[in-house]
């Protein structure tokens, strides 16, 4: 019987063994459905997204400048899927490719690189925020005369 958790379980126990807890308290957090202020700001900019690829963005804005795991990221992509219905990691691969193209589109000051096999990591400027629902604006290049 695949067990989905195992991964998950050995993220955790890979950690030291006094912060195990925490570790583990912060992976729940990035499970969890983002704040209202993500969502609306994402609806305000123009991001059109369904939940599940909304929830991996803001789990790697949340971790912003450092790899998130596949595992978390399927994790919070199927919150509200049993874990015994979980999709194939292939669907983040499918979420994270549909997220770039939405940012492409936007030209949001926003890069997502890849560690195959291991996750993904989300980088943008500081002043950049996705609960500010603004697009930042692309300076024209300057017209030679």
């Amino acid at each position: 019987m695949h067990d989905p958790m195992a991964p998950i379980r050995a993220e955790v126990m890979a950690q030291p063994e006094g912060e195990r807890v925490e570790y583990a308290l912060d992976l729940l957090s990035y499970y969890l459905a983002p704040l209202p202020a993500f969502y609306e700001g994402c609806a305000d900019m123009g991001l059109t997204l369904a939940n599940a690829e909304l929830r991996m963005l803001h789990a790697m804005d949340a971790k912003r400048g450092r790899y998130v795991s596949l595992d978390a990221l399927l994790s919070a992509r199927c919150l509200d899927v049993t874990s015994d219905d979980w999709p194939s990691p292939d669907r983040v691969v499918s979420g994270v490719a549909m997220i770039r193209r939405q940012l492409e589109r936007l030209r949001l000051p926003v890069e997502i690189t890849t560690w195959r096999g291991v996750g993904y990591c989300l980088e943008a400027p500081n002043t950049f925020r996705f609960e500010d629902g603004v697009v930042p604006q692309v300076a024209a290049p300057a017209v030679l005369t």
